[in-house]
């Protein structure tokens, strides 16, 4: 399969962006996440080999607060819950953290698709975590980013004009910071799928599923070399 997915993942009430690639097409699509249905319907049926997620696959390890991989990626959430009952009432970004717990996790219990660093499920894609600042530092670590919230057009003008040069194409209307994000996340999932192991940009500890919890810790964050 040479299909891959990137997604930027809203909450389980509002879009997630998604990037469907294949040989540096990408195709933009949205969808609404759920604990039922975590992952994007592909487009002809068949599932992405790899898919990566702008959005926590699980929390700390018990008596940490932070992630290696938030640590040494510097995403924005670096302070975390440390278990569900936390999680239920987390003051910050608590729609965004719930979304990509549940989803790893349902992806996980559900069989839907293996996740990156635990064992293959035979016959579906891999899931795995990445974040788009971190996967752009790694493309362009001499690039200054503007600010997608102060400077929206600009921050999608210079990832777009950035990705073109590299040779990816896109006939979509590419006109949110949400669309250049996603194309980022499958250009982590399309790492993944060059890689013979993990992605040379990939941080963090190999996850750990823990039942009592229903939840993953830990995890990689991917991104290319």
């Amino acid at each position: 399969m040479s299909l891959v997915c990137g997604i930027d993942l809203g909450s389980f009430r509002t879009p997630s962006y998604v990037a469907w690639m294949e040989d540096g097409e990408i195709v933009l699509d949205t969808y609404v996440a759920s604990i039922e249905e975590p992952l994007p319907s592909p487009p002809g049926g068949f599932p992405a080999a790899f898919t990566a997620i702008d959005g926590p696959q699980g929390l700390p390890v018990p008596g940490q607060r932070t992630r290696r991989c938030d640590r040494e990626a510097g995403v924005p959430t670096k302070s975390l819950p440390t278990n569900r009952a936390e999680l239920a009432v987390w003051p910050l970004y608590r729609p965004f953290l719930t979304a990509g717990v549940e989803l790893f996790w349902s992806a996980y219990e559900q069989e839907r698709a293996s996740v990156l660093g635990l064992v293959l499920i035979p016959d579906t894609g891999v899931v795995c975590e990445t974040y788009p600042r971190y996967v752009a530092r790694r493309l362009w670590p001499e690039l200054k980013l503007p600010s997608k919230r102060r400077a929206p057009s600009s921050y999608i003008e210079v990832i777009w004009s950035r990705l073109r040069a590299a040779g990816y194409t896109c006939a979509g209307d590419i006109s949110r910071p949400d669309h250049v994000d996603a194309m980022l996340c499958a250009v982590a999932a399309e790492a993944c799928l060059l890689a013979d192991d993990l992605p040379g940009g990939t941080v963090g500890e190999p996850p750990v599923a823990d039942p009592a919890e229903r939840v993953l810790r830990e995890g990689f964050l991917v991104a290319p070399e």
